[in-house]
């Protein structure tokens, strides 16, 4: 049997999922957080539990999407188990089966890496991947000097198969649900914060970057999707320099003091550094187990 909770078995979850950790009193620490719950009465009914043999198997806690909104992510956080990875699994696939959604996010904070390794083999058998993630941001007051910024085109309804192909040229070949998907991972879809670049505008595109808002005016904060450039300009940095450089000098226009935040995987560490060395502070690292559209 799989329920939620009942309003007065929060910190006896929380307190599960500490254990889980390993941490080494975890019904104190439970309670401690109890009083700086924002909402109990919405908590519980979040939180899952698989039950055999009148016994708590495995939990977890959902931070389900709005079916309304653009971007439909499931976040699972506070998950454990146990006696087995399989009874937790067990309850995944109903609650992923019984909520809508197009992708699912389980950040592995504070996991051990033996303990990560030990989920992993199960959670690609749901066809979840692991990743390693860092997250960066920018202000738009530092945007460096560019003697000579690209030309960018904002996205149309016409030019979409022409994004499309910059973007597969720069990266892979994807599903038309994973290009859906891009255009609202973090936000609505924003077409005029979608730029491929080129040179002149009689001159082929050499890269891209989409953005999407999560506020705009004077101070407004934006999430970088992806950016790129085509596999021939890849001999160095500079292209994807200018590319993002160009991109940020254009919502710097509009944001004067705005951000920019984004995350990147550390499969790919070369461009890691290249954001750093363009001034991106990095403000959190975590690996998690991702499922999403591809």
């Amino acid at each position: 049997m799989i329920r939620t909770l009942a309003p007065d078995e929060l910190a006896w979850f929380l307190s599960r999922s500490f254990a889980f950790l390993g941490h080494s009193d975890p019904n104190t620490l439970a309670r401690r957080l109890m009083p700086h719950v924002r909402d109990v009465d919405v908590e519980f009914s979040r939180s899952y539990v698989l039950i055999r043999d009148g016994q708590a198997k495995a939990g977890v806690h959902v931070l389900a999407p709005n079916v309304h909104e653009d971007k439909l992510n499931l976040y699972l956080t506070n998950f454990w188990f146990e006696d087995s990875a399989r009874e937790l699994l067990e309850l995944l696939e109903d609650v992923l089966i019984d909520i809508p959604h197009e992708a699912t996010y389980l950040p592995l904070y504070n996991f051990s890496e033996s303990r990560i390794a030990e989920l992993e083999p199960f959670f690609k058998g749901l066809g979840f991947w692991r990743e390693e993630v860092v997250e960066l941001a920018f202000n738009l007051a530092e945007v460096p000097p560019l003697g000579l910024p690209l030309v960018l085109e904002a996205w149309s309804y016409t030019s979409d198969v022409g994004f499309r192909e910059v973007f597969e040229s720069s990266e892979r070949k994807i599903s038309d649900h994973a290009w859906a998907y891009l255009k609202r991972w973090r936000s609505s879809f924003t077409p005029d914060l979608w730029f491929i670049a080129r040179e002149t505008l009689d001159q082929p595109p050499v890269g891209y970057a989409f953005f999407g808002a999560k506020s705009k005016g004077i101070d407004g904060v934006y999430y970088l999707t992806a950016a790129g450039v085509l596999q021939e300009h890849r001999t160095s940095s500079e292209m994807l320099r200018r590319v993002v450089i160009s991109a940020m000098l254009e919502l710097a226009a509009q944001s004067p003091l705005g951000r920019i935040e984004t995350s990147l995987s550390m499969s790919d560490a070369k461009l890691v550094q290249i954001f750093e060395s363009l001034g991106f502070d990095t403000f959190n690292r975590y690996k998690q187990f991702v499922k999403r559209p591809h």
